[in-house]
């Protein structure tokens, strides 16, 4: 029964593979997935269609529901729309994931006391009532608070409107009809703007997750510091140790087998193709049969047989001539 939820920057990666040139694609993707209601969903859909239909047919198939805020389920106080936070930790452990198993656990546990004890500090030197994220959040949130016309209901409830667009709010619930407030844990500018309508402090509104004496409390009990290999308690099982490294695939060099040993020698093979490099083949003449040359380099020296033979073909061709 875990919510699950796409990332958008996952999502947009995968459209840039078919429409990497478009540039205004991003906008418009990233407003889809930033929209609070329903309303606004469709309304950035049609955006959209109206920008391009073929982005428009490839995010319908990605299941936009999956990945935009106004689905999300309401309670958690957490509107992100990509797993950067996952990405981080990733990032952070590359190293030690390339250890063994028990040295890659003791790698991520000494980080993660140290980041422990950072945020400690960092937490507990904080004097606001919320954390800073609130600070910034809210800041943001002003301006637009400031613009707004209030005007106020029976049942704690007001109607915020800014141009043609208004919401109505309930201050004893926490609820705007932008459901930002219910997304976010954090008042949204129209429920900002009823706060600074009537001269109320914004943060009281804030859930309590994002209040400092919460943010205190997730760093005050971190990880202990261990000591070595050596004290650590032992047990009956095994040691388990590294395996060693897996056999290749392929014939070993370097070592002569049986196989060589015993192998037959082809019927085109020279003899010495399988002898050391230090044996070479000798080679003959051809004409002579003497070794250390061949034909080609052979001295041609006329013997006595050739001389003779010679000596009696020019008798016999003065003879037929009749010279």
């Amino acid at each position: 029964m875990v919510e699950h939820r796409m990332c958008v920057r996952h999502i947009y990666g995968n459209l840039k593979k078919n429409h990497g040139k478009d540039k205004e694609m991003k906008k418009y993707v990233w407003d889809v997935a930033w929209s609070y209601n329903e309303k606004s969903f469709e309304a950035n859909m049609t955006m959209l269609y109206n920008y391009n239909v073929a982005v428009w047919r490839d995010v319908v198939k990605s299941k936009p529901r999956t990945w935009c805020r106004a689905f999300y389920k309401q309670g958690n106080f957490c509107e992100d729309v990509e797993n950067n936070s996952t990405e981080s930790f990733n990032n952070s452990i590359f190293k030690a994931r390339d250890k063994a198993f028990v040295p890659m656990l003791e790698t991520i546990r000494r980080l993660a006391m140290v980041r422990i004890a950072k945020r400690a500090v960092e937490s507990h030197e904080h004097k606001g009532r919320c954390t800073p994220y609130v600070s910034k959040f809210l800041a943001k949130e002003f301006k637009k608070a400031s613009e707004l016309t209030i005007r106020r209901s029976t049942n704690d409830m007001y109607e915020a409107t800014i141009g043609n667009g208004s919401h109505r709010i309930c201050l004893s619930e926490r609820t705007c009809t932008c459901q930002k407030w219910q997304i976010c844990g954090i008042p949204c500018e129209h429920a900002y703007g009823v706060m600074l309508n009537k001269k109320q402090e914004v943060e009281d509104y804030v859930c309590h997750w994002f209040r400092t004496p919460m943010w205190k409390k997730n760093y005050t009990d971190g990880l202990f510091p261990q000591r070595g290999p050596a004290f650590w308690p032992s047990t009956e099982h095994p040691d388990v140790h590294a395996p060693p490294p897996p056999p290749q695939p392929g014939r070993k060099k370097g070592k002569e087998t049986k196989k060589d040993k015993k192998r037959k020698k082809g019927k085109n093979e020279t003899p010495t193709k399988m002898a050391p490099k230090q044996m070479k083949r000798v080679m003959h003449c051809g004409i002579c049969n003497a070794a250390g040359h061949n034909s080609r380099f052979h001295k041609k020296k006329k013997s006595s047989v050739q001389v003779s033979l010679l000596v009696m073909f020019c008798i016999a061709l003065k003879r037929v001539l009749g010279l």
